[in-house]
């Protein structure tokens, strides 16, 4: 497997950011890849949150504060970017290191409608839309959630995944152990999802597939229908 460099952002805080990178970074982990978790975000919680697992991880998992150029040389196969919710220097710096920005968004106007300026940054900075796919979190049939898929379908977003609010996971990133503990499969199964169409459209972009080939991987159908229970 190549070197996958993944950024997680939005202007917008408070949308489960830091909890999607930590995510991702302990799938790698438990994969047996070698991750660089690079925490830009000056609330530090990304550092911590890992930081509690390093004695697990030991040589697996390096930890830092600064994003540079010369990481793209690193040896760990998988480098995870928690960014701050601005686009600052450093989130502008992420965005065009990163192979993939996974955008996280709430069911509100404020988690939305930082969008399109994120997207021209974006855009500025040579990336394409399919590097940019957005991830709903605690979308349901309430009012809000339909308003805002609504916004979605017609801004043609591209979207990666649907994850769920479980209040297992923060418990589980809070208290230093994995976060999937505890959690069935069909709980943890969104996530893995997310994480395995990374990897997928990280090896297309390597390949050079076109810009349609990669957004096709984000709006894969799931091949089972999984229906929530009690848990989640």
């Amino acid at each position: 497997m190549s070197k996958i460099a993944v950024a997680v952002l939005n202007r917008k805080g408070g949308v489960g950011k830091t909890t999607i990178a930590v995510i991702l970074a302990q799938i790698a982990l438990v994969r047996h890849n070698k991750v660089l978790a690079v925490d830009i975000d000056p609330s530090g919680n990304f550092s911590d949150a890992l930081g509690f697992m390093k004695n697990y991880f030991k040589d697996s998992l390096r930890i830092k504060n600064t994003l540079e150029d010369s990481d793209a040389d690193a040896q760990e196969e998988w480098i995870v970017i928690d960014c701050p919710p601005n686009l600052d220097e450093d989130s502008q710096h992420a965005i065009k290191f990163a192979d993939v920005v996974v955008v996280p968004v709430r069911s509100d106007f404020f988690s939305l409608s930082n969008l399109g300026i994120l997207y021209s940054t974006a855009k500025k900075l040579e990336r394409k839309a399919g590097q940019l796919p957005l991830v709903k979190i605690g979308y349901d049939n309430s009012a809000m959630s339909k308003i805002a898929n609504q916004i979605i379908s017609e801004r043609d977003y591209t979207v990666a995944e649907e994850l769920p609010l479980h209040k297992r996971i923060p418990f589980n990133i809070a208290s230093g152990i994995v976060w999937s503990t505890g959690l069935t499969a069909v709980s943890r199964k969104p996530y893995e999802r997310l994480f395995g169409k990374i990897v997928k459209a990280v090896e297309k972009m390597s390949s050079g597939a076109e810009e349609a080939e990669i957004k096709n991987i984000w709006s894969a159908v799931k091949k089972e229908e999984e229906t929530e229970n009690a848990d989640i």
